[in-house]
């Protein structure tokens, strides 16, 4: 249980010197970060054409997505719970990853490939939940907090794959290999010095658990699911839920084959890559200074406007055919997520109402005294259960996990039923859409009545 309050950084309040420079947990933490995405951008870049190459279908590459939520799903329930420290937190992602990255080296067959995305999910929802915690011990500059370290992902992922895709081009002329072995040969490549590197970082990570306090009630390890369910029944919460299932549902139902779409447009994979690079390197820089924006204006109107853009940006995907249009639609995609991401991620952290649950019971036990024999006495015995920002957030990203799946099934099932991969783009932005209009509801739904 975490409740957001400023424990890491009491009296940041109204700081204008960028929080990456003036503290040294945070910049760790992003070095850490940004090694992971730059791997994980690479690895999930390089999916698609490797499954291809194994014998697979573009329905399969979508069920990858499935998996990878799934495997999420188990970061951010069970992972998260086993691994509350940040050092272990990012141990145990970067261990994921690296088993992924083994697979992509050495699988034979495409369905093996596939399963991985599992581990590759899981080390994911890890990080997810260890980014929003974190961002818990920065009151005042929350907003600034998540989208830091979200930059530090995405920039990552930005680079690894415009690295990925020049790499396999270039391993494939130079060295005459068909793009299986070159896909083979760079996922060996990653896999060797990734926990290496990572291994020199973390000792620099402190890893107590995020936000612990001796203060308050102590945490107990029962669990009270009705007090939850009592606690996310508000109005504000259940909408937030509904955007992030929608949100989540429209890019598993295109992007896991969004690449493909492309390259069968005429793009090369290196080109490709390179656009990907664009994208998310405004993706992530946007990110820095949209944290602080958040924190300054609220999250209401960046959320509303970059869904209803993202939304109208996804509509062209398929009209892609030159690399120029791929990288000014990648660009402004990258622009609109980048502030995207901050706003539903502080709103997540603003709208998790904390909540107290008192309850006793009674504890038996047994007593002996010199000359009597034992007899059995027991006491009432009261404590507290806290339900808190981490988890209703682990919650609310479960929710919009379970329309990633959703979504790259229905979108497998969809190209199994020959609908084209432009269709699944084209519904992929009107729900984009759909989940903006509805985003502007917060306007109207501004304190925490249940439903």
């Amino acid at each position: 249980m975490i409740r957001c309050k400023s424990v890491a950084e009491k009296n940041s309040s109204g700081n204008s010197v960028w929080l990456l420079k003036r503290n040294p947990l945070v910049r760790r933490l992003f070095l850490g970060i940004f090694t992971i995405g730059f791997a994980a951008g690479a690895l999930r870049f390089l999916f698609p054409w490797q499954v291809l190459n194994l014998g697979g279908t573009e329905s399969l590459i979508s069920l990858g997505g499935t998996l990878s939520a799934i495997g999420q799903v188990i970061g951010l329930l069970l992972l998260s719970r086993l691994f509350r420290g940040k050092r272990s937190s990012m141990l145990v992602s970067g261990l994921l990853l690296a088993a992924f990255a083994l697979t992509t080296a050495l699988a034979q067959d495409s369905f093996i490939l596939t399963s991985a995305r599992l581990f590759e999910g899981a080390g994911a929802g890890l990080l997810a939940l260890l980014i929003i915690r974190v961002s818990c011990e920065f009151e005042s500059s929350r907003g600034e907090t998540v989208g830091t370290l979200l930059s530090a992902l995405f920039l990552g992922s930005a680079i690894g794959q415009g690295a990925a895709g020049i790499a396999v081009e270039n391993m494939s002329l130079v060295l005459s290999l068909s793009q299986l072995a070159a896909i083979q040969l760079l996922g060996f490549i990653l896999f060797v010095p990734f926990l290496p590197v990572l291994g020199l970082m973390l000792p620099r990570i402190e890893d107590q658990p995020v936000s612990t306090t001796n203060e308050g009630p102590k945490e107990h390890k029962h669990f009270h699911f009705s007090h939850l369910i009592r606690v996310l029944l508000t109005k504000r919460v259940v909408l937030l839920a509904t955007i992030y299932f929608l949100y989540d549902f429209s890019h598993g139902f295109y992007t896991p084959i969004l690449s493909i779409l492309i390259n069968n447009n005429g793009v090369p994979i290196n080109q490709i890559g390179l656009g990907y690079l664009t994208g998310d390197l405004v993706w992530g820089g946007i990110q820095l200074y949209a944290g602080r924006v958040v924190d300054r204006i609220g999250h209401l109107w960046p959320l509303v406007l970059s869904l209803l853009a993202k939304g109208m940006i996804v509509f062209f995907y398929a009209g892609v055919f030159s690399f120029t249009s791929l990288v000014l639609l990648l660009a402004l995609a990258g622009a609109s997520e980048g502030f995207l991401e901050p706003a539903r991620n502080d709103a997540a952290m603003a709208y998790s109402p904390t909540s107290n649950l008192t309850h006793d019971h009674s504890h038996y036990y047994l007593v002996h005294a010199p000359g009597m024999s034992f007899s059995l006495a027991k006491h009432d015995h009261e404590h507290m259960h806290v339900t808190g920002t981490d988890e209703v957030v682990s919650v609310l990203q479960t929710v919009g996990l379970l329309g990633f799946a959703l979504g790259a099934g229905g979108g497998a099932w969809m190209l199994l039923e020959h609908f084209s991969m432009s269709f699944l783009t084209i519904v992929g932005g009107a729900i984009l859409i759909l989940a903006g209009v509805l985003s502007a509801g917060f306007r109207f739904v501004r304190t925490a009545e249940p439903l």
